[in-house]
């Protein structure tokens, strides 16, 4: 019927590199993303935490102490 044989091989090669490619840029965009986060939560929320925590440690501490002394 048609006198010429179309060959896909090379255009679906070319199509799975591009693919590679683009799924491989796509893990390095979703690592950097990953890793400012981190970095945003070391700088800013671990040292809010850690002063919170201490704060409450300190309370509790307190409350223990005054709870020991109460007697009945």
């Amino acid at each position: 019927m048609f006198g010429y044989v179309i060959d896909l091989s090379g255009v679906k090669s070319r199509l799975r590199r591009l693919a590679d490619a683009q799924w491989r840029m796509l893990g390095g965009l979703a690592f950097m993303l990953i890793a400012m986060a981190a970095i945003q939560y070391d700088e800013l929320v671990a040292p809010e935490v850690s002063r919170l925590s201490d704060s409450w440690s300190t309370a509790a501490t307190d409350f223990s102490r005054k709870l020991a002394s109460f007697t009945l």
